[in-house]
């Protein structure tokens, strides 16, 4: 079960800011999480918690005992931990059927394994007057899916795989895959959490809409529709360098190319902000670097 990134931190308040996501993003609703202390690295405790106790961990993600129908779970839940979490994407890929998938979606939904995302993207047939092209035509808006909680998606984008051709993990080449790919891995949290920090700044009873947004041509990490008609538009980079103003030109450019009208853009940092971007003193550009992020257990 989700702590929630309050939760955890207060359970843990001995993290700074960084560590808290960092651990958060990996051992949120690790099953055996209320005897876990962290007195050391994240990769040192994801080798002593995760990959030397996964032979007990593994049965905590059988959720069919039909072995097929758990095999068809297996796979869908890796697609979505490593793909772009895209409904239709997601079955496509391993071959699945439309049939099955939908039992293979209703299932996991209804154990609380996944959440949908819906897409604030129009439907082509809603702009009036415009012939669809051809190559356009057979296009479908695909919502997307969330993994309820961390410890999942980490368990699926990492250790599952290994397991799906082989009875026992590798611990090494698990802790090699994980080592070159950690960083890519937290950037999901972090973009998340970035979304409840402006909905914390903002107030939940001011928003009419939030999330990311993606349409057929662009993706956008944080999109928040107020209710007083303004629009924020953000981007989230969990990245060990400071974001620079190529960020902020390439998101006012994706805005553009979607046709939205936006009023603030936000950028949110785990490593701060260039020179060259602060000097820029904007009225229209919010910066929030890590520290911002304290606001969600304060």
């Amino acid at each position: 079960m989700s702590l929630g990134f309050k939760e955890f931190h207060e359970k843990f308040n001995y993290f700074t800011i960084q560590e808290s996501i960092e651990f958060y993003s990996v051992f949120d609703a690790h099953p055996f999480l209320k005897f876990l202390r962290f007195d050391t690295t994240l990769l040192s405790c994801i080798q002593s918690e995760i990959l030397e106790r996964a032979e007990d961990l593994k049965t905590y993600f059988i959720f069919d005992a039909d072995t097929n129908f758990q095999k068809d779970l297996d796979s869908l839940l890796m697609r979505l931990a490593i793909g772009d979490r895209k409904s239709y994407t997601a079955y496509k890929k391993e071959n699945i059927s439309q049939i099955r998938s939908r039992h293979l979606f209703k299932t996991l939904f209804e154990k609380n394994i996944i959440k949908k995302e819906r897409s604030r993207e129009k439907p082509l047939r809603d702009f009036k007057g415009q012939l669809i092209k051809k190559a356009l035509r057979r296009y479908e808006i695909q919502d997307k899916i969330h993994f309820v909680d961390n410890f999942t998606r980490f368990w699926f984008t990492f250790l599952a795989p290994l397991y799906e051709n082989s009875l026992h993990v590798d611990s090494s080449k698990v802790m090699e895959n994980i080592t070159q790919q950690l960083e890519q891995y937290v950037s999901l949290c972090f973009e998340e959490l970035s979304n409840e920090l402006i909905i914390k700044k903002i107030g939940i009873e001011n928003i009419e809409n939030h999330g990311s947004y993606w349409d057929k041509n662009i993706e956008i990490d944080l999109l928040i529709e107020r209710k007083d008609g303004k629009i924020l538009a953000g981007e989230s980079k969990w990245k060990n360098h400071k974001v620079c103003k190529n960020i902020l030109n390439s998101l006012e450019k994706k805005c553009k190319r979607a046709n939205i009208e936006v009023d603030t853009f936000v950028l949110f940092s785990k490593s701060g902000f260039s020179k060259e971007l602060i000097k820029l003193n904007r009225s229209d550009v919010v910066l929030y670097d890590i520290n911002e992020f304290k606001e969600l257990y304060d």
